[in-house]
């Protein structure tokens, strides 16, 4: 056959895109399974941080694994009876026999400046203040809306943002300063970072779109759920 052909050519590059697509298919199946178990454990290890249950560098993946079976509950389902809005429940605890409940957390997501910011937000067993938060996915940018990554903007959490009760539909504000005491806002603010604005304000309106929810679903849950704090069935 002409080598020159035009059938010819085409039925070569037809096979060779055949041969590449099969193979790039087939190390897809291979390596899929490996993709997702790893996902899973930067999951599990977001939980452990976000609940300070243990330091994710200092152990290994097994040990991680298990110490979210033992202190992590997420077999119940919030739902917000004002938009319908429905979220796993998820419930840490300081013990294994689960006695001891840490706080709740709830996944959040929305638009941030370029694209949707993903992420845990956790509050105290009491609802009344954050306990941390993590991000587990983002395109803000390097340097600028990327840092709420970094502690300047998480450290905030950790250290205890009061929202409740939730106002119009704010349970945190952002503020450019520290806000003076006795202010409606002192306690309550989230302080912005220097040339991240717009990422800021994105954070602010995702995270009081999920706690105003997540607060008001908690309030109509029955007392099993709601008030839950002996990790009894």
């Amino acid at each position: 056959m002409n080598k020159r052909h035009p059938a010819y050519i085409v039925g070569f590059m037809v096979g060779l895109a055949a041969l590449f697509g099969t193979a790039v298919t087939g190390l897809n199946l291979a390596t899929r399974p490996i993709v997702e178990r790893n996902e899973k454990l930067v999951r599990q290890e977001a939980l452990v941080r976000l609940f300070r249950l243990g330091d994710p560098a200092q152990l290994t993946a097994a040990e991680v694994v298990g110490l979210v079976q033992r202190r992590i509950d997420e077999s119940r389902t919030l739902r917000d009876p004002e938009t319908g809005w429905e979220t796993p429940l998820i419930q840490a605890y300081a013990d294994d026999a689960r006695t001891q409940l840490v706080g709740y957390a709830v996944r959040f997501r929305g638009l941030g400046f370029w694209a949707p910011i993903e992420g845990l937000i956790a509050v105290s067993a009491d609802r009344q203040k954050t306990i941390g938060i993590v991000i587990l996915s983002h395109s803000e940018t390097p340097g600028l809306g990327g840092r709420i990554v970094e502690p300047v903007f998480m450290d905030q959490f950790a250290a205890g943002i009061r929202v409740l009760p939730v106002v119009d539909g704010k349970a945190l504000y952002l503020t450019a300063s520290p806000p003076e005491p006795g202010s409606p806002t002192y306690g309550r603010n989230l302080h912005a970072i220097t040339g991240a604005t717009q990422t800021c304000l994105a954070m602010e309106r995702i995270l009081n779109e999920h706690l105003t929810r997540f607060q008001r679903a908690m309030a109509a849950a029955t007392p099993a759920v709601a008030a839950r704090k002996d990790g009894g069935a």
